[in-house]
């Protein structure tokens, strides 16, 4: 059975089990139902044990002749892209996009990875934002197990959006997207250069390690953590005015 063959059947199957696993859940509620367990999972003949965001592994089971599975974990490793939007309740299961290409001098810099610009403009364009518009209040690279992606999350109007960007293609693996009803950030704030500047006149000769933009107690502030050997920093900035609300040390 070829790949694609196997991609139509799994998202077939993934769309049936999260539809019907929703009236499972409804029936069982109001009685006990029987269940068959101990179902094995082969993706292009290999076995495949799904499992849940904790790396906690994910049983399959079968009632009335319908198997019930995990969409995202088997989804992904048939090489589909999973994202879910919370305002819609809506699962969508589509095929990777196309590669975005490292704009001219925005790679990292030993050639392998593409790039803070590029990985945000491949989540910005998957998006339908324009970068104009976007408001990145975290981004990190990650490195684990011999790959590498970026994690990016922004605000578009009153929309959140989160991205997991693979480092060295520029591939979406994962996407959501949430609308948070009374929250918008607008353009009345510092940027995140401004921020790490103000960070940085307090602890000259550091290095920026950490930049979130975040939500405290009903203000915007800039989380910052920063290292100078092996002292380390922790700090708070508003982000409207760029006051240090926080400063701490660890040496």
């Amino acid at each position: 059975m070829n790949k694609e063959r196997l991609k139509g059947i799994l998202i077939g199957t993934a769309a049936s089990a999260l539809v019907l696993g929703m009236s499972v859940t409804a029936f069982a509620a109001s009685r006990t139902i029987p269940v068959s367990d101990g179902i094995r999972v082969l993706v292009n003949g290999q076995a495949f044990q799904p499992k849940d965001g904790n790396g906690a592994p994910v049983e399959l089971f079968s009632y009335n002749g319908t198997v019930y599975a995990p969409v995202r974990a088997i989804c992904e490793e048939a090489g589909l892209l999973v994202s879910y939007d919370q305002s819609t309740r809506t699962v969508s299961v589509t095929k990777p996009s196309a590669p975005a290409q490292p704009a001219t001098g925005t790679g990292d810099k030993d050639g392998a990875l593409i790039g803070e610009d590029a990985a945000k403009q491949a989540a910005f364009t998957h998006a339908g934002v324009k970068a104009a518009d976007a408001v990145v209040t975290e981004f990190k690279l990650v490195k684990l197990f011999g790959t590498a992606h970026y994690d990016i999350k922004f605000y578009a109007g009153s929309t959140e959006y989160e991205y997991e960007i693979d480092a060295t293609t520029g591939s979406i693996r994962k996407s959501e997207q949430e609308t948070k009803k009374g929250i918008t950030l607008g353009s009345d704030r510092i940027s995140e250069a401004r921020a790490k500047e103000i960070a940085l006149e307090k602890a000259p000769g550091a290095t920026v390690t950490k930049c979130k933009l975040d939500r405290d107690d009903g203000k915007w502030v800039y989380e910052i953590e920063m290292r100078n050997g092996a002292v380390e920093y922790e700090c708070e900035i508003d982000a409207a005015d760029g006051t240090v609300l926080k400063w701490e040390i660890d040496d």
